[in-house]
């Protein structure tokens, strides 16, 4: 029996055009990139990772690549087994003006038959989809500590496709060049940010020729805030002083570890009032701000981003604000530290003292529990 073999597809298999896992690219290489999504016509897509605008206006004429992929990849098609596997292709431009070509195929789990009226020859159906991703490398000039330097940088344009024969008709139709050039044109008009600010990423989704967005602008580095609220007990005076404490942390940059904090500790002594006899708690606050050193994540295919969980190392200086029961002196003030951490138990030794350590100077150490 003939069996004739079509490229559409009767299931559209699209999971990983939302996983953002770009074919042998360790994720954290396309951390800091912008991120370009198209819909093309009959499920086709293309998702582009570009490091600034001015990098995508770079290769915006993308259908030359593809000539030349076209071109390599007729000459090894012949080789390759029947049209229903599913290929993963990676196609590299080289330096010395040679293409690289790097082909993935897979084995399809299924046959799906599709019968006619009036027709003895059955359609086998493709039910995967083929991905080819072009990297575009070249050497970028970056100025550090008043110095230019060449770095490595690359666009990702990341085809997702029903077969690889379609590349053909995206050249002669001009849909990835005509797509990427709108796409310009709206990041040109777009009112928010000046998108053309290196500092900024975003992403950006076409589906067709009028409907777009804009979602997730942001800088780069993504400062933040980060709440912390701990519970300790302390030696004070030779008593054991319990506290709670609530500390803002404002990082800069998620890819630095360095925080500074600013927050409050409320300190509880508990004592029987020399009038009433009765036992009486007594609060006081202080009031600290200082620098706060954060380890960094250990995921081995992300790029290094900063954990607000762990801290390495912190100093602070704080200020009685709250007094009461006779305890602090006006003009009380708290030099402390974080020396050691483990999980989310912290040991940071402190000193009171009255003045610029004029006088009354009273060493302490605490032991706090919590993140």
């Amino acid at each position: 029996m003939k069996t004739i073999i079509t490229a559409m597809l009767s299931v559209s298999i699209l999971s990983h055009a939302f996983a953002q896992n770009l074919p042998g690219v360790a994720p954290f290489m396309v951390e800091k990139h912008s991120r370009y999504h198209f819909d093309f016509e009959n499920g086709n897509k293309l998702i582009v990772y570009a490091r600034t605008v001015r990098d995508l206006q770079q290769f915006q004429n993308i259908d030359a690549t593809l000539a030349l992929f076209l071109r390599d990849y007729k000459a090894i098609k012949p080789n390759l087994e029947e049209n229903t596997n599913g290929r993963t292709v990676i196609y590299k431009p080289l330096k010395n003006g040679q293409y690289q070509l790097d082909l993935t195929e897979h084995k399809s789990i299924q046959q799906r038959f599709q019968f006619r009226p009036n027709s003895s020859e059955p359609l086998l159906l493709k039910t995967v989809q083929d991905t080819l991703l072009v990297i575009q490398s070249w050497l970028k000039p970056i100025v550090m500590k008043n110095d230019t330097v060449k770095l490595n940088e690359q666009t990702y344009f990341f085809f997702i496709i029903n077969n690889l024969d379609a590349v053909e008709e995206f050249i002669k139709s001009g849909t990835a060049n005509a797509h990427i050039k709108k796409a310009l044109e709206d990041v040109a008009k777009y009112n928010g940010h000046d998108l053309n600010n290196e500092k900024l990423k975003f992403r950006y989704t076409q589906q067709n020729s009028f409907d777009k967005s804009f979602e997730g602008v942001q800088l780069i580095r993504g400062d933040f805030l980060s709440i912390h609220q701990t519970f300790g007990i302390g030696v004070f005076r030779n008593q054991l002083v319990p506290n709670s404490q609530t500390e803002i942390s404002w990082i800069p940059n998620k890819y630095n570890n360095v925080g500074y904090t600013l927050g409050w500790r409320s300190m509880f002594w508990t004592g029987r009032d020399d009038q009433t006899g009765q036992l009486r708690t007594n609060s006081n606050g202080v009031l600290q701000a200082g620098i706060t050193f954060y380890g960094y994540n250990s995921g081995k295919n992300n790029f290094p981003r900063v954990n607000t969980e762990f801290v390495w190392y912190g100093i602070y200086l704080g200020r009685v604000m709250a007094r009461n029961g006779g305890i602090f002196e006006p003009n009380t003030w708290n030099l402390s530290m974080t020396i050691a951490a483990r999980g989310i138990v912290k040991i940071q030794p402190e000193v009171y003292f009255n003045g610029f350590f004029s006088r009354n100077v009273m060493p302490g150490l605490r032991v706090q529990v919590g993140f």
